[in-house]
């Protein structure tokens, strides 16, 4: 019983160093980028002061309004969106064109003023959305990134099984406990690396194996049905589709967005995003998504209007329809970027994502460390003998 222990020790420690020296510089590359990302939203409130405005006992100016201020400003007419947040929340419109130039136009909800505009131009893109890129796609057009991506997860999520096989200790007692549990800050370099290495290693494993799970459901359709399957207990994942506007009503024109707005604020006065995405062609329907937590995907209201009547329409799909009124699947599938990153345990949340996506991003380099000095030592003996 002890040999096949020790073998299987063995087994797992090849597979470890080989798996984990093949899927490194794409792990790193994902772990920093999560990093880099991990508090996006709390550095653009930071460091973008037009988003906000001082708050006034006066109503807020109507959608209508609002987009009659940006169109002037831009000089177009066909916004892509409008956004209204909560009272210190400026009202943002977006004329999202991935031809010409994009806009988004800050404006003060109160009183109409322009506050701030940003404009993009084709293929432009801020150091964020940069970041995410190489998160999801290392950069890489098309699907061979992402694929990438998805391969070196699987590979990185064995690794992390068989590290925590050869972190278990063979006994547990106070020395192996310390062993294990304690970084040595004052060690000499090679045994602190490898503490480095073996004890934040196992700190964040559990935590490192859920982001790898929860980003597995973007990069692989048969992984994100295979968990859809297990959660539903047996039901498939219906598309995320979206219904369309009854042209037969085309005559009558686009119906009034004020409307829309204000029946949605009586229904739901603590919400704190009203986001609606505004039809384009003809047959498309106006989105809204009603945020009922700042910040927040889970606890949202995917819903859709026809343009000109404003009747109510169905879409399908686990994102659609009112997040109370969703099915434990479509909740868990609702839920899964915001426990990717963090936030569904608010800054708390956040914090620990980053620190183990940290760790997540040291293990290659102190793991390769090991093995080439290692390596090293190795070369050195043979040469001596």
């Amino acid at each position: 019983m002890n040999l096949i222990h020790k073998n299987f020790r063995k087994f797992c420690l090849r597979l470890h160093l080989w798996l984990g020296l093949l899927s490194g510089i794409v792990v790193f590359i994902v772990c920093i980028t999560g990093c880099l990302y991990a508090f996006k939203d709390e550095i653009n409130d930071a460091t973008q002061p037009w988003r906000f405005v001082s708050p006034k006992p006066s109503p807020l100016l109507m959608p209508e309004e609002i987009l009659k201020v940006a169109n002037n400003h831009t000089g177009k007419n066909t916004p892509t969106a409008i956004t209204y947040g909560e009272t210190t929340d400026a009202v943002f419109v977006d004329y999202m064109d991935f031809k010409t130039t994009s806009y988004t136009v800050f404006i003060n909800p109160y009183t109409g003023k322009v506050i701030h505009s940003v404009c993009k131009e084709p293929g432009e893109t801020d150091f964020f959305s940069f970041i995410l890129k190489g998160h999801r796609t290392l950069w890489i057009p098309g699907k061979a990134g992402k694929l990438m991506i998805g391969y070196n997860v699987v590979i990185f999520v064995i690794t992390l099984i068989t590290g925590l096989v050869l972190w278990y200790p063979r006994k547990w007692n106070k020395k192996t406990a310390l062993r294990n549990f304690t970084l040595k800050i004052n060690s000499p370099f090679a045994r602190l690396n490898y503490d480095l290495h073996n004890v934040l290693g196992g700190y964040a494993a559990i935590v490192l194996f859920v982001l790898s799970a929860t980003g597995l459901v973007w990069s692989f359709n048969w992984f994100s049905k295979a968990t859809y399957y297990i959660t539903s207990g047996g039901k498939e994942l219906k598309p995320y589709v979206l219904p369309q506007s009854d042209t037969l009503h085309i005559e009558a024109g686009k119906a009034s967005l004020n409307v829309l707005f204000k029946k949605l604020k009586e229904e739901s006065p603590n919400a704190a995003t009203f986001y609606f995405a505004l039809p384009q062609k003809k047959e498309e329907v106006i989105r809204v998504s009603v945020v009922h937590e700042r910040g927040s995907y889970y606890k949202t209201d995917n819903l859709f209007f026809d343009q000109y009547t404003l009747a109510p329409l169905q879409g399908s799909g686990a994102y659609a329809g009112k997040y109370t009124e969703a099915s434990l699947a479509d909740k868990l599938r609702r839920m899964n970027l915001e426990i990717h990153d963090g936030r569904i345990l608010g800054i708390f949340g956040k914090i620990i994502v980053f620190v183990c996506a940290l760790i997540g991003a040291s293990l290659p380099v102190t793991g390769f460390i090991i093995w080439f000095k290692k390596k090293r030592n190795h070369s050195l003996h043979l040469r001596k003998s």
